[in-house]
């Protein structure tokens, strides 16, 4: 897949995000997708578990938004870096919502197959998204943690 058939794919996939459209966000991916939020070490796998993921963070965060601020491109992989925002306006992993705000750095590695992405690896300082947006980072991690083994969908990162 060429650079700007890549960036297309990619903007689409966040136009869709920015209205919720779920289907639409989905259809950016390849049918064994990926969503693997790597500062929680939690990885949902397939178009089920990535909507349910997407819904999750939806829900936890009603207005969050990614500023893509830059691209790099390999033969298969687009990166995006930028700044995430965002409220705590819901229940994130069972924890109740602070109504506090944050803004954090994030990388977004996404492998393309054929014409589609074969799923998305976010990176971004859970920390510093945790003191800003006043939730309570032990507990999430240990949520996650239980999650994910419980799953068995631990991430690799």
């Amino acid at each position: 897949m060429d650079y700007d058939a890549m960036l297309g794919l990619f903007r689409s996939h966040r136009d869709a995000e920015a209205v919720r459209d779920l289907d639409a966000i989905l259809a950016t991916f390849v049918d064994d997708c990926y969503l693997d939020t790597v500062a929680l070490g939690l990885r949902s796998q397939g178009r089920a578990a990535a909507r349910a993921a997407y819904e999750a963070y939806f829900t936890a965060f009603p207005d969050l938004a990614p500023d893509d601020e830059g691209y790099a491109f390999s033969e298969n992989t687009l990166v995006s870096w930028g700044t995430l925002r965002g409220t705590s306006g819901g229940d994130w992993l069972g924890i109740p919502p602070s109504g506090r705000s944050f803004a954090v750095r994030f990388v977004n590695v996404a492998p393309m197959r054929g014409e589609l992405m074969a799923g998305e690896s976010i990176y971004f300082d859970l920390a510093t998204l945790c003191e800003q947006a006043g939730l309570p980072l032990d507990e999430l991690r240990a949520v996650a943690k239980v999650k994910a083994q419980a799953s068995g969908s631990a991430s690799a990162g």
